[in-house]
């Protein structure tokens, strides 16, 4: 069954929810991740209950679309207000690989909406990267970073190709998965975390750790030079309207 993202967009039956990054240094955002949230009868929907089929359809990458839509009105919105909402980093279903134009229609998409290429930050998953040709996925990552896009991998670690990736395609951002960092703690772990930021650090690469929690992971990050973090100790995802208090704030 297709679905009108526009129209379910409009009627708020979709809507993209923000979930601040955080400089662990200062404590201050630096920056988020969009969420899609969808709600029914005014109950909210788990995405594990919606985006799965979509990607089976192959109507994930017209959601993806419409959220970038959606997000680059936001950040217009912010930047009228005297703020900056970004970077903003948004999913991308392994989906767009290997279909015509697909980088294009992004970049297309972000210039007619008001936002600037140092707004959005295009996130896609280790899992989801492994999968697809090598060289489609060049293609395509080599196009968004031609136009001056930054590019993150989601997930990291979780796959059995992290090391390969990082020597074959030229990512700007790696996420720390939440696995990592809930065993952080755990000597084995902390020996992986610590390699993998310096690694990263040595290629010129940004990490941001997701599902931080408590302050003993922030102290480890930190020791171990992972500045940015997401997770439930800073911020749970929020409506644009309550992103865009805080920043105010």
């Amino acid at each position: 069954m297709e679905i009108n993202f526009k129209h379910a967009f409009a009627n708020q039956e979709l809507c993209v929810w923000y979930e601040p990054q955080v400089d662990m240094q200062t404590g201050k955002i630096c920056g988020a991740e969009a969420l899609v949230r969808r709600q029914k009868n005014g109950r909210q929907i788990s995405p594990l209950n919606f985006i799965p089929a979509l990607e089976e359809s192959g109507q994930i990458v017209e959601l993806d679309r419409e959220v970038l839509r959606v997000v680059c009105r936001d950040i217009r919105e912010a930047k009228r207000r005297g703020a900056c909402l970004g970077p903003i980093s948004v999913n991308l279903s392994r989906r767009h690989m290997g279909q015509c134009d697909a980088a294009e229609e992004l970049i297309k998409i972000t210039e007619e909406n008001g936002a600037e290429k140092e707004d959005i930050v295009f996130e896609l998953t280790e899992t989801a990267v492994c999968r697809d040709d090598k060289e489609d996925l060049e293609q395509f990552m080599g196009k968004l970073s031609q136009w001056g896009f930054q590019i993150s991998l989601d997930d990291f670690g979780i796959g059995f190709s992290a090391l390969k990736l990082l020597a074959d395609i030229p990512f700007h951002i790696l996420k720390l998965d939440r696995y990592f960092v809930s065993r952080i703690g755990d000597p084995r772990i902390e020996i992986i975390l610590s390699a993998t930021v310096d690694l990263a650090r040595k290629l010129g690469i940004n990490v941001i750790a997701e599902g931080v929690e408590n302050t003993t992971q922030i102290r480890f990050l930190l020791e171990n030079s992972c500045f940015t973090g997401q997770g439930y100790y800073f911020f749970k995802p929020m409506p644009q309207s309550e992103y865009l208090k805080q920043l105010l704030s």
